[in-house]
């Protein structure tokens, strides 16, 4: 999203949940394809909702399945063919 906008001024800008921001401002600008639009949603989605810090041992608690981790990981890697 950030090479997208090309606009180090407000992507600099953006503190505190940056991911909901970032794609708020993605979806207004009408960046990017309607399929890579649903793929972010689902990674703005789950991003909050699932995942937790366990308090006791202060390690990331993931609540979907992994094979629903690794798809979302795959959707998000075909946009960012330079992601390995």
């Amino acid at each position: 999203m950030v090479a997208e906008f090309n606009d180090p001024a407000f992507t600099n800008a953006i503190d505190g949940n940056q991911t909901q921001k970032l794609f708020q401002a993605f979806k207004s600008r009408g960046h990017g394809t309607p399929g890579s639009r649903d793929t972010l949603d689902g990674v703005v989605l789950m991003t909050p909702e699932n995942i937790h810090v366990n308090s006791f041992m202060y390690e990331p608690i993931i609540d979907m399945s992994d094979a629903a981790l690794r798809s979302l990981y795959a959707d998000i890697k075909s946009l960012s063919p330079g992601l390995s």
